[in-house]
Formats: structure tokens, sequence, C-alpha cells
């Protein structure tokens, strides 16, 4: 028997290995002549024959007869990792994973916010308006924080956010230059993107993002036109779906464009027409596209709960579009069957910040606005961190997913490392909020994955690299 179609694996060897066990973090699915396996912790990807996936069986129950075949076989689930030595604990090694990713980080990443003003009028907007744009004195500030902060040989990743930056951009450019000085003097990487409506994409805005060394955008979209110009509007109801998405089609070849298409209770139904325009545009090889949850993540969004889906029902919703989408040859990003994470979010590391308009410190997008209760602390005169609020920082810091139960035994906790922990701490520990959707919907991803994969490839050949690579080229991520 030719070797089990492993698509996509680590290399592991079976040399002097007696003692295995089933990796925690196997799952099959079972169809009438096929049976999908995936290991969420390699992310190795395989196809069985029903025949296979018995022999495959007896081995992760250590009850299969020594003979060739299964021999074969068993290399096979070892270099996929479905088994694993007896002594080697999983759980610690993602636990040392998460640890090594939050304290032991050597670069910087910060989430900046040069103003918190916007020109839409969205009623779902969680940010707390009340700010202007980032002083002369606190650029100053921040410029000497980046340069104190930011270790030699490391990388600098920025997000601009807001607000809407579009209405900073002399604040981006300006800090851009002197972030690009740091790096060169310290030898670091850097790459920086951005979040914008898109309403003011045009010649001039281009040029500031070519000179800020900008890489990737992310632009919003709700829906169809129809509903889009309901929700996401300028603050006279004007419309901003047309002028969004014709700037998006005169930048997307210059700069990457991730399309965010919120979804929520009452617009679900018109994504599809949504992905029809993008499509007739010529934008579906040009842009990529993922699904988001609309959720009312704090007060200052609290009155739009009524109209957001849970997240099982979303969950169901985003697979639905997922297999669709990608079935129709859309470029999909955002997390949908991905490689494993040391972290799902940067809020719980240390070399991670957010900096608002005034220069406070925060850990956590959701809080903008909200600096002097959900704050860290400030940035001082000479660039240092000042902590204000350290009983905060604690809390996320000290966050801890593998203290929940719910997390613990979760066969996806190695894509999520325990999901949306501001989710979580603002629910009361509610875990389902946080989490990542793939729990609710495992078997129709994997499925997706699983087909997707055999179209890409003939005669189960192997599609190469580690298991994330194989699930990305089937994804188109």
């Amino acid at each position: 028997m030719p070797s089990l179609p492993i698509l996509g694996s680590r290399e592991i060897t079976s040399a002097t290995m007696p003692n295995l066990k089933p990796s925690e973090y196997n799952y099959f699915l079972e169809r009438a002549d096929v049976v999908w396996g995936v290991n969420f912790r390699s992310m190795a990807f395989v196809r069985l024959t029903p025949g296979q996936y018995e022999r495959a069986r007896k081995l992760l129950a250590g009850s299969a007869p020594e003979d060739e075949e299964n021999r074969s076989l068993q290399k096979d689930l070892l270099r996929g990792q479905f088994l694993v030595p007896e002594s080697f604990d999983e759980l610690d090694h993602l636990k040392l994973k998460n640890r090594l990713s939050r304290f032991g980080g050597n670069g910087l990443a910060l989430v900046i916010a040069p103003t918190l003003r916007c020109n839409f009028g969205c009623e779902y907007c969680y940010v707390d308006l009340n700010a202007g744009k980032m002083s002369r004195e606190d650029c100053e500030r921040l410029k000497k924080f980046f340069n104190r902060r930011l270790p030699h040989d490391s990388m600098a990743a920025i997000v601009w956010t807001g607000g809407d930056p579009s209405l900073a951009m002399d604040v981006v450019e300006d800090l851009s230059g002197s972030f690009l000085t740091s790096c060169e003097g310290k030898n670091c990487r850097y790459e920086a993107s951005l979040i914008t409506n898109a309403y003011l994409l045009d010649d001039k805005m281009r040029a500031s993002l070519r000179r800020s060394h900008v890489s990737f955008l992310q632009v919003s979209l709700d829906g169809s036109e129809e509903f889009h110009n309901k929700t996401r509007h300028l603050p006279n109801k004007t419309s901003t779906y047309q002028r969004i998405m014709d700037n998006v089609a005169d930048t997307c070849e210059e700069v990457t464009i991730y399309l965010r298409i919120n979804i929520d209770r009452r617009n679900q139904a018109g994504i599809t027409d949504l992905l029809d325009d993008i499509e007739r545009r010529g934008l579906k090889q040009k842009v990529r596209i993922y699904f988001a949850h609309v959720d009312d993540v704090n007060e200052n969004s609290a009155g739009y709960g009524e109209n957001c889906l849970t997240v099982q029902e979303y969950a169901r919703v985003e697979e639905r579009l997922i297999r669709e989408s990608s079935e129709a040859g859309f470029l999909l990003g955002g997390r949908v069957l991905t490689r494993p994470v040391s972290t799902f979010c940067g809020a719980n590391a240390s070399n991670y910040y957010v900096v608002d308009s005034k220069a406070n410190l925060l850990k956590c997008y959701h809080d903008l606005g909200a600096a002097e209760r959900k704050g860290v602390g400030r940035i001082g005169d000479n660039g240092e961190e000042i902590i204000t609020n350290s009983q905060n920082l604690v809390k996320w810091m000290g966050w801890d997913p593998f203290e929940i139960d719910e997390c613990r035994t979760c066969k996806v906790l190695p894509l999520c490392m325990g999901g949306c922990s501001h989710k979580i701490m603002n629910s009361g520990l509610d875990v389902e909020r946080g989490c990542l959707k793939l729990r609710f919907t495992m078997e129709q991803v994997v499925e997706t994955v699983g087909l997707r994969l055999s179209r890409s490839q003939s005669g189960g050949s192997q599609i190469g690299g580690c298991g994330s690579c194989a699930a990305a080229a089937a994804m188109n991520v």
C-alpha cells in the first residue's frame, strides 16, 4: 500500500519511539467513501479510505498488529503528529509557546490611533469620539517611546486605526518617518497596515500611504450596497458605498486590501449580493475578503446588541459564506483553518500596546476612548512608560486560558490559545463570547478544506511544507 497521503505535515522521525499515544488534537470526519483527518496542533491534513481509517484507528488505540503496512501508516501518523510520544505533554507544549510569545517576544507591536475622530456615523461604533488629533508634543513622546522600546535586530509592526486615520495622515506620515529612521538605525524590519473606511482614499492619501510605507489596508463593508448605505454612512446620512468601492478599485493593485465584511442579524441575507458586486467590478482576485461578527463589545455599542447574532448563529453563517466564497474563487483572509498560533492577540503580550491620540497606553483597541478607566498608563516626556492603572495591566498580563477548563479541553486550542480575552474578561468569563468560530463548525470547515485540497492536487501527493501552508493554499489565505 502506498504511503498515506498526508496533505502537509512537519517531518518527525519515528526512530526508537516505541511508546506512542494519540494526540489530543486529532479530529476525524467520516463520510461514505472518504475520511478527512486533521491535527489542530500540527495542522497536518489527511485523506483516508475507510480501510485506511480502520487501520489508523487501531494504530491510535495501540491495538494494530505488527506488519509492513501498519508500520508505514504509523510513520505517516507520526509525521502528521496524529501520534505523539507517550512522554510528550501537548498542553505543556502549548503553554510554553504561549509564555514565550507573550513574555519573550523580541520586537514591538503598536496599534496607534492618531485621531479618534471619524467622518462616518455608524450606529454600532464602539469608540468614544470625544478626542482630537494627536498633538505635536504627544507625537514627540511617542517617537521617543518607540525608539526606547524597539530592540535591535528585531521587527516593528504598526497598525494605524482610529476613528479614521485618513483624517490625520499628516500625523501618520510624521510618526512613520521617525519609526523608519529608528528601524534603520537598529537594523529592524518594519511593517505597517492601516484601517480605514476608504472614503478619503484618493490620490493624495495614496501618496501619503507610500511615504508612510503602509503595505496593507483594511476596509469595512456592511453587506450589500443597499444595507451598507443605511448603516455605514456620513453623519448627514449621505451614502458611501459607491465611493468606497471606486477607491478600493483604484488602490488595490498598489496596496494589499482586506475587505472586512461585517455581518449582523439584519444584513446576513444580503452578503451574496455584495460578493456578486465585488466580482462584477473585477475585484475578486485583487482584494482579500473576510467575514466579521458585529458585536456589542462595550457600553458605547450596547444599544446595537439586539441586532447582533449570537456566537453560534454567526459561526453557522460564517461557515456557509466561507464555503460559498471559496468555491467561487475569492481570495480569503482572516482566521479560517490556518496556522497554529502562540497567542490569540498581542493584548496579553509585554511588547504590545495600543496608543490613543493623547499618548495614553492601553492593551486593547476596543477600549479606545476610555483610557482613564480602562487604560494602563501613558507615555512620559522622555518616552518612558508611566503605569497609572497597574490593576488593568495585571489583568491583561495575568490572563491565562490554560486555567479555564473549557479552553484546556478544546480541540481547537492550538489555533486560538483561548480566543479574545477582552470579550471573555468583560462578559463574566463567558468563554463562548471570545471563541474561535471554528469550534462550532469544525465538521463543515474540515470538509470544505478537504474537498478543496483534493481538487488542488492529484493522486494523494503531499502538498508540501507544514500543514498550515496546505490549509492556507486550500483556503486561498
